[in-house]
């Protein structure tokens, strides 16, 4: 910042929070500006890490795009870029911006060059934020002088900067694509710079300085080496003032003929002021706005206010709209960077610029020197080398902002880039907590009135953080269905308890498959905010329960949910074969013995006819025991058949009876034993041909799987034999 200081020594890399004043000491400025840049680093600093390198409050974030034919425009509002706040009052044509004069190079190309808005190429555009500070004195400024002093100027001001630009980029790109031009811009500088005194011979005696005795000047001096055209270290031009920059006056007419321009003050005193044979740099704000140097004349002459500049036939002051000025430098002009060597500025000063690809105009360095040191103030190493510094600014601070295409003559299709992050008090978070995905089975399937409440009441939680938040109203609503909640068909409100829960009883109706219900949370105007949470139910139907086919029935193949599987049975002709309807024994339960010894009775569901050979090929009973212990026999399991006394079917042949023969053979055997029945249901059929159909499913009556054949299989056990002895 061009100003009179004494120096700045705002270090970061000191970790200082605060000036602290002593009494009776010297009040000094540098003291003072070091207090506003540590608070100023602090506070950019804590937003940036609380938001991040951009952002901006979803309630009113500014520069939002908007497209309309060839008019580009942002929206009112805050966005903070790298810990600044840039604010825009009210919305603006990309074209027309406060700090943007007419012809700002806004646009920039692939090929590195910069062209004004608003007519580009067709393509697509990166539309970014550009923000940085500003240096203002009451020559630009004249409010910030006190008319009360009679003409002295005071305190300078520091204002932040923005300028929303464009960046070409393939037509491809979206809001994570970083082309290199993006990249260079913030990257930032990468040239250094390192300063010393020039180093001193040993004196010849305590009384005597040395010609070359570091810093030789008569006077603190506080030193400005700047930038003055941008390149690389074999490109870029330096210039350097020892007063900081500070001499400037305004620019009022000129040059006439004669080379002859008028400024307001010719300068404080003739050490201060404008002289024959320095340099001097003509500039304005479209300049400095624009990133631009000014144009460096010599002065030739100074008379009063009106001072003589070579060469002058190249200068116009319509080319320096935005408040002229005339700044003193003084270097001899422009001088070329020789990098990685000590390049003298004058009393013993030296600078060494190092080899970097990047030296932006502007950037500058502070070189505070000393008399009573005969050095100057520098950053050293252990070894007492000077330490190569980046430039104390300007810094500039990116954001992107949008992409946006020009396709035959007209913005299309602004996409937004920006991250907008909510207020503090608008953190609060609502979560399902319970009860969603219940099901239900439906009283009658084609009567919505009819109300099925779910097992469970559903629950939805309010919290800021991991804090549960009281008091909160969450409004319940029904999406799908014709249920209730808490018995009503219209929306309920719920405010949370001290647990942060809202709980409501939920009503499905009878009809509707999937159903929902919504819960948002309520602001003080009974508005929702935030992301809903949504609650399902759904009727316990055949059509919504999964089907895998099997290889045993291949017609049902194509089904692939219950209610097909069902409707392709009812649909097929199945066959009317003679079914088992009963048994005189209750399946696998017990079976006393007497009642066992009286016969074992299968009946049908209609006459069949009794098969030909004898019953012990098709109606069998087996026992089956663990005989380890009982016999002492190895085998685990042994399996004895039942002899048959007879095997008899009913007169009407509707049933058919088997009586053991000798029932007392079995007083040899344990207690509880296990009796197996199995009857080879493909030898009996009915009169008409029809083969039993004799599978036991599910251990339910009538038998049948609609496939002719199957042994039936039943098993009980028997209890309390009757031991002979």
């Amino acid at each position: 910042m061009k100003a009179d200081t004494s120096r700045s020594s705002f270090d970061k890399a000191r970790h200082y929070r605060s000036v602290l004043r002593q009494q009776g000491r010297v009040d000094l400025d540098a003291d003072w500006n070091e207090q506003q840049e540590i608070a100023d680093h602090l506070r950019a600093e804590s937003i940036a890490d609380v938001i991040g390198p951009a952002g901006g409050p979803a309630a009113g974030a500014g520069f939002a795009l908007s497209a309309n034919g060839t008019d580009l425009r942002v929206s009112p509002g805050h966005y903070y870029v790298g810990g600044l706040l840039a604010e825009n009052e009210e919305e603006i044509s990309v074209w027309d911006q406060p700090d943007a004069p007419p012809g700002s190079p806004l646009i920039g190309l692939p090929d590195g060059s910069d062209i004004e808005g608003p007519t580009p190429f067709d393509g697509r555009y990166l539309v970014y934020l550009d923000v940085w500070d500003l240096h203002r004195t009451a020559l630009e400024d004249a409010d910030v002088r006190e008319v009360a002093l009679g003409g002295p100027d005071s305190t300078t001001r520091v204002k932040t900067v923005w300028q929303v630009k464009l960046l070409a980029v393939d037509n491809n790109a979206d809001c994570t694509t970083d082309p290199p031009r993006w990249t260079e811009l913030v990257t930032g500088a990468t040239g250094k710079l390192a300063a010393r005194a020039q180093p001193a011979d040993d004196p010849a005696g305590p009384c005597i300085v040395p010609a070359a005795a570091g810093f030789r000047g008569l006077e603190n001096q506080h030193y400005r080496v700047e930038i003055h055209h941008d390149g690389s270290d074999s490109e870029a031009t330096f210039k350097w003032a020892r007063d900081n920059g500070a001499t400037v006056a305004s620019w009022v007419s000129g040059p006439d003929a004669e080379g002859v321009i008028t400024v307001a003050s010719p300068g404080r005193d003739s050490v201060t002021g404008f002289a024959a044979g320095m340099w001097v740099e003509l500039i304005d704000d479209t300049h400095e706005l624009f990133g631009l140097p000014g144009t460096l004349v010599r002065v030739t002459n100074v008379r009063g206010n009106r001072l003589t500049i070579t060469p002058a036939d190249s200068v116009d002051l319509a080319d320096f709209p935005l408040r002229p000025r005339v700044r003193r430098w003084d270097s001899a002009g422009a001088l070329t960077i020789d990098a990685g060597e000590w390049q003298p500025v004058e009393q013993g000063v030296e600078v060494r610029f190092a080899e970097a690809d990047s030296y932006p105009t502007g950037a500058f360095w502070s070189i505070p020197a000393r008399t009573n040191l005969t050095g100057i103030l520098w950053p050293r190493g252990d070894d007492g080398s000077p330490l190569e510094q980046p430039p104390r600014g300007i810094r500039h601070r990116y954001a992107k902002l949008g992409l946006v295409d020009f396709f035959q003559g007209e913005w299309v299709d602004p996409h937004d880039c920006r991250s907008l992050y909510p207020h503090l008090t608008q953190l609060m978070e609502l979560r399902a907590v319970s009860g969603d995905g219940q099901t239900a089975k439906p009283n009658n399937g084609s009567d919505p009135s009819e109300h099925e409440e779910l097992a469970e009441p559903i629950v939805a939680g309010v919290s800021n953080g991991s804090l549960p938040v009281a008091g909160a109203t969450v409004r319940f609503t029904l999406v799908d269905g014709h249920g209730g909640l808490n018995g009503s068909p219209d929306p309920q409100t719920v405010v949370t308890g001290d647990d942060g829960l809202a709980s409501i009883v939920w009503d499905v109706d009878s009809v509707t498959a999937v159903q929902q219900v919504r819960a948002e949370v309520l602001d003080d105007g009974g508005n929702p905010f935030g992301l809903p949470v949504y609650f399902t139910a759904s009727l316990l139907t055949a059509a919504r329960t999964a089907y895998t086919p099997s290889g045993n029935c291949p017609d049902l193949a194509g089904a692939t949910d219950v209610q097909q599987a069902i409707d392709i049975l009812c649909e097929r002709d199945i066959p009317d074969l003679p079914r088992i309807s009963g048994i005189s024994w209750r399946h696998a339960e017990e079976l006393d013995f007497n009642s066992f010894a009286a016969g074992l009775r299968i009946d049908f569901d209609r006459p069949l006819v009794a098969p030909a050979g004898l019953p012990v090929a098709w109606f069998q009973v087996q026992i089956e025991y663990d005989r380890t212990d009982f016999e002492g026999d190895p085998t685990e399991i042994f399996v004895r058949r039942i002899n048959a006394d007879q095997v008899l079917f009913s007169p009407g042949r509707e049933s058919v009876t088997f009586r053991p023969r000798d029932p007392f053979q079995l007083s040899d055997v344990p207690r509880q034993v296990l009796v197996r029945v199995t009857l080879k249901s493909h030898v009996l059929a009915d009169d008409r041909g029809r083969v039993l159909d004799g599978e036991f499913l599910r251990a339910q009556f009538p038998t049948g799987n609609s496939a002719a054949g199957g042994d039936f299989e039943s098993w009980f056990t028997l209890s309390e034999p009757i031991i002979i002895g």
